[in-house]
């Protein structure tokens, strides 16, 4: 096998597995080069020593070709991404594209010239076999030497590098499976921070309250306590909750120091609650403080002595039912009744053969009541202050013409 032969087959197996059209290129090239020096009467073996080992040239040009790929694809994708924002970032962008690509053919060029002004080198009288060995350190010189072309990749590779965290910050290259759990996660979170802040502000409002009874006498330190507490927690969770809502940094030392801090306030103002509920006392005789309201009512019974007399009384309540006889009485019945007004509404609605006795317990009253003994620091007894009594006088000739319901 002919020495040009030989070279160019060594170089094609060294290319190895790169596409047709590339090693069809460099074969191309090299061929061209030999048949050049051929026509200037120059031996083969002499061209075949300047160009060098086929493996070593097989490597320049791959790392040509990588690098050149390389930008083709990092060109093509940043258009891709960046094609539908048009900023002065994308121009950027093309603009160092389109101008790394012409430095890169360019940089080919002078490579290619060089080669062959080095060949032509070769033919001249002044040229020994000491100069040759000068020629080649001054090629090796060049080689290690970075060149422009060089520089403007590295800045190239670095800007692209830039971009690309700005891509992965901005999550452009996300699945849609991967954006559709990221966009329910914070769906949900956004829910989550605001039935907090809902429960943040209703403890809020009931904190404030009692610093306000506080100030009016009721003096439950330990209930503030154990409100300030909760609302100090709810608060820091939201927080807690929007900062990995929208993936800011956490300090886990921080909110474990704070979480406790917030619980042992709470517990200490469930000490000291437990602690002035149980100096609490309860009293049974309810006269000492309130008394009883008096409702007398007089009715008269029918004229038809077939025909009663209905009375209805709202028994949802301790009811105490008394039933006096009164000989003075004719035809008329008197129903007294007795009971606690702070408790109570006293409602009454009559009619020609009937009454409707209703006493209405009223929750914000009791509520206010008991309030009101704790500021004495003694609560009265419940049972007590929720009966009421009812007294009804009749002649015992009428009593068969009056019909209670209870």
């Amino acid at each position: 096998m002919k020495k040009d032969k030989k070279f160019l087959k060594d170089l094609e197996d060294n290319l190895g597995n790169i596409k047709k059209k590339y090693k069809e290129e460099i074969i191309s090239k090299y061929q061209n080069i030999i048949n050049e020096e051929k026509s200037k009467k120059r031996k083969i073996t002499s061209i075949i020593k300047d160009l060098g080992d086929p493996k070593e040239i097989a490597q320049s040009e791959l790392k040509l070709i990588k690098k050149d790929n390389f930008l083709q694809k990092i060109s093509s994708s940043i258009k891709k991404i960046f094609s539908p924002k048009k900023n002065k970032k994308d121009n950027y962008i093309k603009e160092e594209t389109k101008r790394i690509k012409k430095e890169i053919r360019k940089e080919k060029r002078n490579n290619f010239k060089n080669k062959l002004k080095s060949f032509g080198l070769f033919l001249t009288r002044d040229i020994k076999l000491k100069d040759k060995n000068k020629v080649n350190k001054e090629k090796i010189k060049i080689e290690k030497e970075p060149t422009i072309v060089e520089d403007v990749v590295n800045d190239f590779d670095e800007e692209v590098s830039n971009v690309s965290e700005i891509v992965a910050e901005k999550k452009i290259f996300e699945s849609k499976k991967d954006r559709n759990k990221r966009i329910l996660l914070k769906t949900l979170g956004i829910i989550l921070t605001i039935l907090l802040l809902f429960i943040w502000l209703w403890v809020s409002v009931v904190f404030i309250a009692s610093i306000f009874a506080y100030l009016d006498g009721i003096r439950f330190i330990g209930i503030n306590i154990i409100l300030f507490g909760i609302d100090a927690l709810v608060l820091w969770i939201v927080i807690m909750v929007n900062r990995a809502i929208f993936k800011k940094k956490n300090n886990l030392r921080l909110n474990l120091i704070i979480s406790i801090i917030c619980i042992v306030i709470i517990a200490f103002g469930i000490v000291i609650t437990m602690k002035q509920i149980s100096e609490i006392e309860t009293v049974k005789d309810v006269s000492v403080k309130y008394s009883m309201t008096t409702k007398l009512s007089t009715y008269d019974l029918p004229n038809e002595l077939d025909k009663k007399f209905n009375i209805t009384f709202n028994s949802n309540y301790n009811t105490q039912y008394v039933m006096n006889y009164d000989d003075n009485l004719k035809d008329k019945i008197k129903v007294e009744v007795k009971y606690y007004e702070c408790y109570y509404d006293y409602y009454v609605k009559e009619t020609s053969n009937s009454s409707y006795i209703s006493l209405k317990l009223d929750n914000r009253d009791r509520l206010s009541v008991y309030i009101d003994d704790l500021k004495d620091g003694q609560v009265f007894d419940n049972d007590e202050l929720s009966r009421y009594v009812v007294r009804i006088s009749i002649n015992p000739d009428d009593v068969g013409r009056l019909v209670i319901n209870d």
